[in-house]
């Protein structure tokens, strides 16, 4: 109808996102910085802080400003802050409108608890001690699927989950990309296994907490960390929150006698963090300000954890920072042995620890189980045992405790079912970008070497990351690659490239 409708509802949703943007905050103190004693009211307060956001968003006000401002935020076209701002609005005005305050509360609670129960059980390998917690956030999931899939017109009950995480996309594309890495990717892994060697000693020893947490910021920094905009933080799971534009929040974690989980945790949470730094100022405070979905976002971590992190150019100019971090460890180490070392492909146990290789089947295990959750094949009960069975099929390997099978992941215990799959499609997604990306910036592998990492930065930022979520995942696809379906075929094309390289 006109600005003055519009502005009206632009403050309403300024004021939801600054309660989610409380919520973030609180949770990022819970498993960050908070006492284990405080779990039980923070849940509460998050609750709360949920049903308000919830109860402002979906009601009839909104929706009326909603209807009222359709006409002047599309006049302004496609493209424009305000036609891109009503149309994601309006697609999750829809969505959780039909979701009950206090369902939505529930779910925020629930979701807690399970943290809290997950942290318990995991310290004591003994996943009976979740199973209660798991079950109650499946139950509330199940509960969103029902109210949920008709009205969507979804075909699958694994689609209304996906929905949340990658909007529009289906688990049978899911299903497609995930064939064709299985099929690929299984006799590499039967290859390396083969011919695999010690070489990853180097990156075991023993590497003091302190002089770990030196080397992370002293990378981070180099890479775009800065003091102003950021935290980087200790917790069990590294994360990322962003609070805001300019307040981003990474954590880490230190493990004394392996280096891997510490470097490639913060490099990877650092793309993470980049992606919502460098949207534009002006969708501040808006659901455009942030990544489009979580398969851009997981494009972005694993591109500064593998392509960028793992590469010979990276370790040239990082091998004298983890010289002088650890002298004797790495005093006779080459930039060349440095990354053999953390290039070391096989089965593992751990998918945050896992190779490039392995890791897709780490995550096309855990989408198997999710699917099987929602279908009633798998009972909560029986998780562990399906758990392993799946890791021994895929990668060979017997599970010695729950710690180290189905309890090694939060998403579970904080309610996140239907996001696993989004990483292994940001793997494929990293891929198909870093071909442009390389045609586009010859001159990258020079700069990594030297340590300039700005080029990287500003083409991400110019390219992607200033338009936040202003396109559904496949029209920014679109944008970017001029494609309109993901391809795993340039993943497969590297992953096998790099086996020839270092197992050939």
């Amino acid at each position: 109808m006109s600005q003055e409708t519009f502005d009206q509802l632009l403050r309403r949703i300024h004021q939801v996102n600054d309660l989610i943007g409380a919520t973030s905050l609180l949770g990022w103190d819970q498993q960050a910085l908070m006492p284990q004693r405080g779990a039980a009211v923070r849940g509460e307060r998050l609750a709360t802080l949920a049903g308000l956001a919830h109860s402002i968003f979906t009601s009839d006000e909104t929706g009326e400003l909603l209807d009222k401002a359709s006409d002047f935020a599309n006049g302004q076209g496609d493209d424009s802050f305000e036609a891109s701002l009503w149309r994601i609005v309006k697609r999750n005005y829809d969505k959780q409108k039909r979701i009950p305050t206090e369902l939505a509360e529930e779910r925020e609670r629930a979701a807690n608890a399970g943290y809290e129960a997950w942290h318990t059980a995991r310290a004591a390998a003994d996943f009976s001690q979740f199973e209660a917690a798991m079950s109650r956030n499946l139950e509330l999931t199940l509960e969103v699927v029902r109210i949920q899939k008709d009205a969507m017109g979804a075909e699958d009950d694994y689609d209304v989950l996906l929905d949340d995480y990658e909007p529009g996309m289906k688990a049978s594309d899911v299903d497609r990309v995930f064939d064709r890495l299985k099929e690929a990717t299984r006799p590499l892994v039967q290859l390396v296994a083969e011919r695999g060697d010690d070489r990853e000693q180097l990156v075991h020893g023993h590497f003091p907490k302190a002089a770990q947490e030196d080397l992370s910021f002293t990378i981070a920094r180099q890479i775009g960390f800065t003091d102003d905009a950021w935290r980087l933080d200790v917790s069990p799971h590294p994360f990322t929150s962003s609070m805001a534009i300019n307040d981003i929040r990474i954590t880490t974690k230190y493990v004394e006698d392996f280096l891997n989980p510490s470097l490639f945790a913060t490099m990877h949470e650092f793309g993470h963090g980049l992606y919502e730094h460098q949207v534009a100022e002006s969708l501040e405070r808006t659901p455009l300000a942030r990544g489009a979905s979580m398969m851009w976002h997981e494009s972005q971590s694993r591109m500064w954890e593998n392509l960028v992190g793992r590469g010979r150019p990276f370790w040239t100019w990082a091998m004298p920072k983890v010289q002088e971090a650890f002298p004797d460890q790495f005093a006779n180490v080459t930039a060349d042995d440095m990354h053999r070392a953390v290039n070391t492909m096989g089965p593992s146990l751990i998918r945050i620890e896992a190779d490039e290789l392995t890791y897709n089947l780490h995550i096309i295990l855990r989408y198997e189980l999710e699917r099987a959750m929602l279908a009633g094949e798998v009972a909560v009960s029986d998780l562990p045992e399906a758990w392993n069975a799946k890791v021994k099929d895929y990668l060979g390997l017997d599970v010695p405790n729950d710690a180290e099978g189905v309890l090694q992941d939060v998403h579970w215990g904080s309610g996140s079912i239907g996001y696993f799959p989004t990483y292994a499609l940001g793997n494929v997604l990293a891929a198909m970008l870093w071909s442009r990306i390389s045609s586009e910036l010859p001159n990258l592998t020079d700069d990594f070497a030297r340590g300039e990492f700005a080029s990287l930065r500003t083409w991400l930022g110019e390219n992607i990351h200033q338009h936040g979520s202003k396109y559904m995942p496949m029209d920014l696809l679109d944008k970017v690659l001029g494609v309109r379906q993901l391809d795993a075929e340039p993943l497969i094309d590297y992953l096998t490239a790099k086996v020839n390289d270092l197992y050939g």
